[in-house]
């Protein structure tokens, strides 16, 4: 009998919306300030998400939140890390520095802050409204949504 191997691509991927949140705050200061304004109540998970970036191990932050009505299932997401590497200098053998670089789940979106990811099978959830909301708080400068097609790695989005 034959071997077939699937890929990612053999499969519908694709049932999100996807909006781009770009804030300073912290984050579960956003999933405070986005409970407030949404009516919802994103809650941190207990586990991270974990991927390994360029041989970097990165953990990025993740909220969720269930809507019973809708049946759906609602992700708060970082999209930027930052991983602290131990430095050693040519001055001296036994001076260290910091080195601070940025790890991204999502590379092609690199000044997006946070995604808000809605799992929306039946495509019900309109996600300029939401986008509404969100931008007239102070605290958030920008939302839009990212086309899901366009994500180069989605496989990174899939939480479950």
């Amino acid at each position: 009998m034959k071997k077939r191997k699937f890929s990612l691509t053999d499969f519908e991927i694709y049932d999100f919306k996807l909006i781009a949140i770009h804030s300073q705050q912290e984050p579960h200061k956003l999933a405070y300030l986005i409970n407030s304004v949404l009516g919802t109540s994103f809650k941190r998970m207990e586990n991270n998400l974990d991927l390994t970036v360029n041989g970097k191990s990165a953990s990025f932050p993740i909220f969720d939140y269930f809507n019973r009505e809708w049946d759906t299932k609602s992700y708060l997401i970082c999209n930027k890390v930052d991983l602290e590497q131990e430095f050693v200098t040519a001055h001296n053998l036994f001076d260290t520095e910091n080195l601070r670089t940025s790890s991204f789940l999502l590379k092609e979106y690199k000044r997006v802050d946070y995604l808000l990811k809605i799992e929306d099978e039946l495509n019900i959830f309109k996600p300029e409204l939401i986008i509404k909301k969100l931008i007239k708080t102070h605290q958030i400068s920008m939302a839009y949504t990212i086309e899901s097609h366009a994500i180069k790695h989605p496989e990174h989005l899939i939480l479950d």
